[in-house]
């Protein structure tokens, strides 16, 4: 195989599964009594999906290193960066100012508490995000012609947005640390769904329609999603 893997053996596992790590590490994780013809015929069955997923993490970018909750760290937004700004005292609150990201917290000699500074960048991020968002809905939904129910934003982990039949749009606030071209392109996905929902070649002709360049940005997406 053009690859290697590790075989995880677990007891209260009932059916196998295969992961790929950001880093290309390929485990197989089977049930404690699975026998060894019905592991190679598992990875023979699943050597495409592997081989798709490999591909797919050579060619995107993932972060280097997590962030960190301290002054002069970088934290994107609407593309840009800016450094944090940690301010320790009696207020709590958060501004862009200045190009930078201030952060006031209540702590004292310095000492904060650092799931609360997340607590407070994250309600931040979530609230611009519901701002701007709605912002580029009434943009497009009226060159689109269609109409919605009601727009919200939650922490989504394998999505950056969603349309129900009903015309309930659900966000991601994360996409709000891209460009503004690509949450423009996030949006113009969903409100295309009020129409088709579906990626018939219906959808996409309306979406080349709304946004002509949408290729490019579907690309930008697909590769720096995971930064």
């Amino acid at each position: 195989l053009p690859f290697e893997y590790k075989i995880i053996r677990r007891d209260r596992k009932r059916t196998a599964s295969i992961q790929v790590s950001p880093a290309n590490e390929v485990s197989i994780i089977i049930p404690k009594d699975l026998p060894d013809d019905k592991i190679k015929s598992l990875i023979k069955r699943k050597t495409p999906w592997i081989l798709s997923k490999i591909k797919f993490n050579k060619e995107v970018k993932y972060p280097h290193k997590p962030k960190e909750f301290v002054s002069g760290e970088a934290f994107q937004y609407l593309g840009r960066n800016y450094r944090l700004k940690v301010i320790t005292g009696e207020k709590e609150g958060v501004e862009l100012k200045n190009g930078r990201l201030n952060v006031r917290i209540l702590g004292g000699n310095g000492y904060f508490n650092e799931n609360k500074l997340k607590s407070l960048l994250m309600s931040w991020y979530a609230r611009n995000a519901a701002r701007k968002l709605k912002e580029r809905i009434l943009r497009f939904a009226g060159s689109l012609g269609v109409t919605i129910n009601g727009v919200k934003v939650k922490s989504l982990k394998r999505q950056w947005g969603s349309c129900s039949k009903k015309g309930d749009l659900v966000f991601n606030w994360k996409i709000i640390i891209a460009p503004i071209a690509i949450v423009d392109y996030v949006v113009a996905h969903e409100l295309c769904h009020r129409r088709y929902h579906d990626h018939s070649k219906e959808f996409w002709t309306l979406m080349q329609r709304a946004m002509p360049d949408y290729k490019v940005r579907k690309e930008w997406l697909r590769v720096n999603g995971a930064m």
